[in-house]
């Protein structure tokens, strides 16, 4: 009888895999223990010259690892000479797929197998094909279960489209960490949430402020499927409409430039400030284009000190105006910067509207918007 709560558990384990060897690992451990497997990789074969990349493995020790590569690897390994044989999305148990199951037995690798770890029966799928490469699960069972049954093979089966997924955002990551190197590692550090995602409204890169503040707050879900969205239906399906019309404007299909939607928190009391932008790079490393949107997220309430030192150079703003405007994008009403910098409120107010005319901001948030864009507020280490 299938257990839907580890079957649960296992997809959420292969959404949580991409761009961390260790998550890979642990998916995959899931998956064997999933099927009833000893033993299992994710492997990466290219096409030019079928050289093999375990992109995670689970229940083999380094030195299992190291006698398959002296045996030959994948050029020895009778299972690869028949991969061809694999239909893309679909499972095969080992003799269902390995023509000549004599040959099968008698392979020095199998054998070896056999009388080293017990496993003999395989089952292998084809996840996805790229032109350069081909994505393939393989899991090993031990010889006294017997053959993988049906209700098993069932399971990886539904798993494959959740393993295709992740292994795009893996993909889609390693782009971004080419492309943008340390800038990626920076992101951890911003005290602004911000959000990736791909041209299918996917997520592919979320900050720990974004997690953090979608944790704290409730306002903001980031879906085991790999989407984004809030608990609050209209909001929701305002932000899924930025979502989508930024998209298209990455691809070149419209001309928006994003907006913004204000999430109350899930108490009720509060407001987390969500602004969509499309995000659009035509010079990806491998020719690729990054085309999607960016989510910026910020929690009104969470003291952030957020500098207007890049607005101020770019607006080209007077020291009292940069003074001003700090203080109210720091929180402080009009009322208190006037009493706070013993200026009359006629006085700030004028300012204020000098601010306002230079960056063309219309209010306290797109000021704020502005000025995080310009000089995001960093954890300082």
């Amino acid at each position: 009888m299938r257990d839907m709560q580890e079957l649960l558990n296992t997809v959420a384990a292969v959404y949580a895999a991409p761009g961390s060897h260790a998550n890979w690992n642990e998916a995959l451990a899931g998956i064997c223990q999933l099927v009833g497997a000893a033993e299992g990789s994710y492997l990466r074969v290219s096409n030019q010259d079928q050289l093999v990349e375990a992109m995670a493995t689970s229940g083999y020790s380094d030195e299992h690892i190291q006698r398959y590569s002296g045996y030959g690897g994948a050029a020895t390994d009778v299972r690869f000479k028949y991969l061809n044989r694999l239909v893309p999305g679909q499972v095969f148990r080992d003799f269902e797929y390995v023509a000549d199951k004599a040959q099968y037995d008698a392979s020095a690798w199998i054998r070896y197998q056999l009388e080293t770890t017990g496993t003999y029966w395989c089952m292998t799928a084809l996840v996805s094909s790229h032109g350069l490469w081909r994505d393939y699960v393989s899991v090993n069972r031990l010889q006294s279960l017997g053959p993988h049954t049906d209700e098993e093979k069932s399971d990886l089966q539904v798993l494959l489209p959740h393993l295709a997924r992740a292994g795009e955002l893996e993909r889609t990551i390693t782009r971004l960490n080419d492309r943008f190197g340390a800038v990626l590692g920076a992101l951890d550090m911003l005290l602004v949430g911000l959000v990736v995602l791909d041209g299918e409204g996917r997520v592919t890169v979320a900050n720990r402020a974004a997690r953090k503040i979608a944790d704290r707050t409730g306002a903001l879900r980031l879906n085991a499927n790999g989407r984004l969205s809030t608990w609050q239906a209209k909001r929701d399906a305002q932000l899924q409409a930025l979502i989508a019309v930024t998209a298209r404007s990455s691809n070149g299909q419209g001309q928006s430039d994003g907006g913004m939607v204000l999430i109350t928190k899930r108490t009720g009391v509060g407001l987390v400030l969500v602004e969509v932008m499309p995000l659009s790079d035509a010079g990806m490393c491998d020719g690729e284009d990054l085309r999607g949107s960016a989510v910026f997220v910020l929690d009104a309430e969470v003291s952030l000190v957020v500098s207007l030192a890049g607005l101020s150079s770019i607006f080209e703003l007077t020291p009292t105006e940069q003074e001003i405007a700090t203080s109210l994008v720091n929180g402080a009403a009009p009322g208190e910067i006037a009493e706070q910098s013993n200026r009359a409120f006629e006085t700030v107010r004028s300012h204020l509207k000098h601010v306002f005319a230079k960056t063309g901001a219309h209010s306290q948030l797109e000021l704020l918007r502005l000025a995080v864009k310009l000089d995001p507020p960093i954890a300082r280490e």
